[in-house]
C-alpha cells in the first residue's frame, strides 16, 4: 500500500485503537480473528512483529460494538 493508501486508511477508521482498547473482549478476539493477526515475539530483542493481510478484508466491515442489528438486517461480517 502507498503512503496515501495508507493515510486514508487510518482516517477512516478513526480513533480505532480507543475503539479496540474498550470494546468487550468476545469482541474484540472476533476482530483479531477475522484479521488473521499474527504476532510473533523476539525474546532477543523483546519485541513483538504484528502481521495481518489486508488485502483478504477489503470492503469487508465488522462490528467492534453497538445495538442490535436493525431488524431485517443481516451482521456486519
Amino acid at each position: 500500500m502507498s503512503r496515501t493508501e495508507i493515510t486514508s486508511l487510518v482516517q477512516a477508521l478513526g480513533d480505532i485503537v480507543t475503539v479496540l482498547r474498550d470494546a468487550d473482549p468476545a469482541d474484540k478476539a472476533e476482530v483479531y480473528r477475522q484479521l488473521v493477526l499474527r504476532l510473533t515475539y523476539h525474546p532477543e530483542t523483546q519485541t513483538v512483529r504484528t502481521e495481518i493481510d489486508l488485502n483478504a478484508h477489503r470492503g469487508v466491515l465488522v462490528r467492534v460494538r453497538g445495538g442490535p442489528e436493525p431488524a431485517g438486517r443481516a451482521p456486519y461480517r
